[in-house]
């Protein structure tokens, strides 16, 4: 199973923003099938994903039809898959070049094949993303397969070091990405209450970009926002975002010039283990 770190490379990083759009997008298309025929969750966990080490893809929950399935992408190919519970191929699609209604055609065509009912797909998000022109009639294109295959390795990389950081924390959940923001993150719950506004907790993980940084970037987020000093992180090459929301933020950029991964992975590392304890003792 390939769950080592995974080498950065870097591409321009105008490349990296134009392939999170098209994967946002696309990633709706996963996410509704999990939302369209498993319970309702009140934070939308049923239409989740996680990575999948083995099949190096995100991959949605498992549904039961004719057949046990799930839905899945690939961002190094670019392809969706519907996959059985033997991790068999079932059918896939290549996104490339293909349109929104491409897609919901070939997914009721191999919907029903599965046994499970088309009329069911609930393509209303309970969220509101950037209106991309692939939402309405625009083809997915994407300008770089190297930009693709860096995003996967950003995916995989914060997946395996999240196991490692938080290997030790009873409370931490599974590690996740969420079609709302696209990001992939696990949650350590220092204090429940049963109320969110009262718990304690604190999110780790990883955004590919969004309003507030064009680029991808590794973060450290706490819940309520800390009152006392933060620490300074400019040792890790980081800074406290606090526009909005409170959190460590790392930005891909600033290991650029890490080009061995010892170094890309010893500094993730550092970064996530300094201000999660840090966090962990001001909350």
């Amino acid at each position: 199973m390939n769950n080592k770190w995974q080498l950065l490379t870097f591409p321009d990083s105008a490349d990296l923003a134009q392939v999170r759009e098209q994967f946002h997008q696309a990633i709706q298309n996963v996410a509704a099938v999990g939302r369209s025929f498993l319970p309702t969750s009140e934070d939308d966990e049923h239409a989740n994903l996680e990575w999948d080490f083995r099949l190096q893809r995100l991959v949605g929950r498992w549904v039961e039809g004719d057949v046990k399935f799930r839905s899945s992408i690939s961002i190094n190919r670019f392809e969706v898959y519907l996959v059985d519970e033997n991790f068999q191929t079932i059918s896939s699609i290549s996104m490339q070049g293909i349109t929104q209604t491409d897609v919901m055609v070939w997914l009721e065509h191999e919907l029903s094949k599965l046994g499970a009912d088309f009329s069911k797909i609930n393509l209303t998000y309970p969220y509101v993303i950037p209106e991309y022109p692939t939402a309405k009639k625009e083809p997915f294109n994407i300008v770089s397969m190297l930009a693709s295959q860096e995003l996967s390795r950003l995916y995989h990389n914060t997946a395996h070091m999240l196991s490692i950081v938080l290997k030790k924390e009873e409370s931490a959940s599974e590690i996740k990405c969420w079609p709302h923001h696209f990001d992939i993150a696990a949650r350590v719950t220092l204090l429940d209450t049963g109320d969110p506004e009262t718990s304690r907790s604190i999110n780790m993980g990883m955004s590919p970009g969004d309003k507030y940084y064009n680029e991808p970037y590794f973060y450290c987020s706490p819940w309520p926002y800390p009152t006392k000093n933060l620490i300074d992180l400019s040792d890790l090459r980081a800074h406290w975002h606090q526009d909005e929301w409170v959190g460590a933020v790392l930005p891909v950029s600033q290991l650029s010039d890490h080009n061995l991964i010892q170094d890309q992975r010893g500094l993730i590392q550092r970064f996530y283990t300094k201000t999660f304890t840090f966090l962990k003792e001001v909350l």
